[in-house]
């Protein structure tokens, strides 16, 4: 069967099977490709900052241990024995108890108190040699060697007080690979031979990657100042290939970066500025590429579970869609001539088409007109309320959050508890109470909490008192119109572009009322009200007007509103149906601003939310 032979459900469904499977299976590979190269991302970030860490904790090791070697170079006793060894055909430490005795005991009582995993030796200028690697561990090398040793011959000739050899072969023919840091022993005149202390790179590298969870999984390379590769614990590595890469890295970063060694490898480099060498951390490839998979599984597994979520929802909708077309086409195509059902142009088999031509003249008849209308206004109407307060300013849990940071951050004491529950408090009521009008003494204890974060904020340069009248405590008020005055003391008042304003910062909050309304006026001594704000307030209140009936005429009310100030007077106005009180004055004899509303203590009738 040919697709335009097929139903109108069949083509409907076939047609967004075949758009949602496009649209999957582009989503699947964006989902793929994008969090591969966020896993990369991610690895190389990590692993930059490991391998800064472990460049700086060698940068430690080594700065300890010629603090070790700097404190034996001016022991007087070390250098009085030292400077006493005569020129001999062998060895002479081993044969003098007094100078071998002096040298073992202050090398094991270094070894004992610096803590270090290192092997003190020392060389005489005569190539004289003795070795401490451990507490009881005494060494002796023979002349001979270390004589034939140009390594250790070129280091004896340096002039540096300091050397850091990078790592080689030790110089007393252990096999062993050694960091060595080289301190000559001298006075001013003369040196008399040198203090070497070894790190051995296998008990180092250990050492070094003890931190990570799963130490195995990492390698580390070093390179010389001269960028030759000295030192790698990777079992297998093609140097040619991984020196390659790390200099076009370098080219770009030539201090810190990061570079991919094959496929599924990321490796990060730090150099350090001590020593001058660069510490290569490599990733083992395998836990990417295992990330890898994982992350193709979850991909086809994520592309398999919406296509068959998404196939089933579209028959559902598409047999839904049509089935009731359908029986109302049977329906129509039944009815005898001459009851209202015009000729029906275009293809038969389409129910859509058929259906709309068919009760297109039925309309006016189905709906009422004014009916309609007048629903509409009033859903309006309250949509635009909740959407006013809805747009209330959020800046100051914003600022709440930087507050309560900053303070557990700088004190770490009771504050920052006592912050979080005041923010809890304005939170819960901030999100409590929608769409419902709540009692003034509700208003008052929020404002309380808002006033002691801020107070928490600015210590000193804030003051604040109340002259409250707890008699006006149950009145129902639309929620959140005392915070907003308040907040606006600090976001106008006290901080007002252009106009500086001293601290201390001074705010009063006072309810009272007379006859026949209630009042609750907010003072501050911060910058004076523009009196174009409040031109254009009374401006769009003037806007608003209200029938006969109490349903209020916004055709043109609602075509932007603010926030703040704005949003409370707004709302408090449609609430009060425009017996609301909203005044702003200004007393210069004591330089404060006051900004007063209220409202009838007997309302004639309240905004309502409801629709019928």
């Amino acid at each position: 069967m040919k697709f335009h032979e097929f139903s109108f459900q069949k083509k409907l469904f076939i047609s967004c099977i075949l758009l949602n499977s496009l649209l999957l299976v582009g989503f699947s590979l964006f989902f793929y490709y994008y969090s591969a190269n966020s896993l990369r991302e991610n690895m190389r970030s990590t692993l930059s900052g490991s391998t800064s860490m472990i460049q700086n904790n060698l940068d430690t090791l080594l700065n300890d241990a010629d603090n070790t070697l700097k404190e034996l170079q001016l022991n007087t006793a070390l250098l009085d024995t030292a400077r006493n060894i005569p020129e001999s055909e062998n060895n002479y430490l081993p044969t003098h108890i007094a100078a071998r005795s002096a040298f073992q005991d202050r090398f094991r009582t270094t070894l004992i108190s610096s803590d270090l995993d290192v092997s003190l030796n020392y060389v005489s200028k005569y190539y004289d040699h003795l070795g401490i690697s451990s507490p009881n561990g005494t060494s002796y090398t023979k002349k001979a060697v270390l004589e034939n040793n140009p390594n250790l011959t070129g280091v004896m000739d340096s002039i540096n007080y300091v050397l850091y050899v990078p790592p080689h072969k030790d110089y007393w023919k252990n096999n062993r690979t050694v960091i060595s840091v080289v301190r000559s022993m001298r006075d001013i005149y003369h040196q008399y031979g040198l203090l070497i202390a070894d790190f051995d790179m296998d008990t180092l590298t250990r050492q070094l990657l003890s931190g990570f969870d799963t130490p195995e999984d990492y390698d580390i390379t070093i390179l010389d100042d001269a960028d030759n590769l000295v030192y790698t614990s990777a079992s297998t590595l093609n140097r040619r290939a991984f020196l390659a890469s790390w200099r076009s890295a370098s080219e770009i970063s030539p201090d810190s970066g990061s570079f991919s060694y094959g496929n599924l490898s990321v490796s990060s480099y730090h150099l350090s500025d001590k020593t001058g060498w660069t510490v290569i951390l490599s990733e083992n490839s395998s836990i990417f590429a295992a990330s890898i998979k994982r992350l193709l599984i979850i991909s086809t597994l994520l592309f398999v579970i919406m296509f068959i979520i998404m196939s089933t929802f579209l028959m559902v909708l598409t047999r839904n869609l049509t089935q009731p077309l359908r029986q109302l086409t049977d329906k129509l195509t039944v009815l005898e001539p001459g009851e209202n059902i015009s000729a029906i142009p275009g293809s038969s088999d389409n129910e859509i088409i058929f259906l709309t031509n068919a009760i297109q003249g039925y309309l006016s008849e189905i709906y009422d007109q004014n009916q309609r209308l007048t629903e509409q206004r009033k859903r309006t109407l309250i949509a635009h309320y909740d959407a006013m307060e809805a747009q209330l300013n959020p800046h100051f849990l914003y600022n709440t959050l930087s507050v309560i940071g900053m303070t557990g951050l700088a004190s770490g004491n009771m504050d920052v508890s006592n912050m979080c529950t005041e923010l809890s408090q304005l939170l819960r009521y901030s999100l409590s109470y929608t769409g419902q009008s709540v009692i003034l003494s509700q208003e008052i204890d929020n404002a309380r909490h808002y006033l002691y974060i801020m107070k928490i904020r600015y210590e000193d340069d804030l003051e604040y008192e109340w002259q409250l009248d707890d008699s006006l405590n149950s009145i129902t008020v639309p929620k959140l119109i005392l915070q907003p005055l308040i907040e606006n003391c600090f976001q106008h008042g006290f901080h007002q572009a252009g106009v500086e304003i001293s601290p201390p910062w001074k705010i009063s909050i006072r309810s009272h009322c007379d006859d026949t309304r209630w009042y609750l006026s907010i003072s501050n001594n911060g910058a004076p009200f523009p009196e174009e704000k409040f031109a254009a307030l009374h401006q769009k209140l003037s806007g608003f007007t209200f029938t006969g009936n109490q349903d209020m005429d916004y055709e043109n009310t609602f075509r932007h509103q603010g926030y703040g100030l704005e949003n409370t007077i707004l709302r408090f106005h449609i609430y009060y149906r425009g017996e609301e009180y909203f005044h702003v004055s200004r007393n210069d004899s004591d330089n404060l601003t006051t900004v007063t509303i209220g409202g009838p203590l007997k309302p004639e009738k309240l905004f309502s939310r409801s629709t019928s």
